[in-house]
């Protein structure tokens, strides 16, 4: 399986956020998943990706050609993929991953798992979407979602179908049992 990991190029304000991506890559080798991730060294991406690299575990990175340089690519991963912008990494990304987890981070990471929640709400694809919600961190974005629901503009089998935890063995369970909801128009 190869699961897309959304994360922050900062390390945020706590030290437990480190110390839980390096917690979550331990766990997904001892399930010999692959990752696909950003390409960076910086923040988050980077705690993942040189986990993944100490594990000698596979791990593709997918970043754009700009950001190769500000963000810092690691040039020590398996395969790294540069591509010319965004919305071409975001499709490479979810091209090449089976599973999406989102861990604590900003507006890239929000962008990219909502538009793969989206994805699934139009049935371009079947994969399962997951939040790590650490300490809470998603817990006012999942609120949002909620709220969606009951003013009617995100169906309720949608926002059922995103896994929501804390616990990373509890999140692998639910996208190895995963059914996709049917798309917003067989509903």
């Amino acid at each position: 399986m190869n699961i897309a990991i959304y994360c922050g190029s900062n390390l945020g304000n706590h030290k437990d956020y480190e110390i839980d991506a390096k917690k979550i890559i331990q766990y997904l080798n001892s399930k010999n998943v692959s990752i696909v991730y950003g390409g960076s060294k910086s923040g988050l991406m980077g705690t993942i990706s040189n986990e993944a690299i100490k594990l000698k575990m596979q791990i593709n990175g997918v970043i754009t050609h700009d950001l190769a340089n500000k963000e810092i690519e690691n040039k020590n991963i398996s395969k790294i993929y540069k591509v010319n912008n965004i919305r071409e990494r975001k499709a490479k990304m979810e091209e090449l991953s089976d599973a999406f987890l989102a861990l604590p981070g900003g507006f890239g990471t929000l962008e990219e798992i909502s538009e793969v929640f989206t994805s699934i709400q139009i049935g371009q694809h079947i994969k399962p979407c997951a939040l790590y919600n650490q300490n809470g961190y998603y817990d006012k974005f999942v609120e949002f979602l909620k709220s969606c629901v009951d003013n009617g503009f995100i169906n309720k089998v949608h926002f059922d179908s995103i896994i929501v935890s804390d616990d990373i063995a509890y999140i692998y369970n639910s996208f190895l049992n995963y059914t996709a909801p049917k798309t917003k128009w067989e509903l």
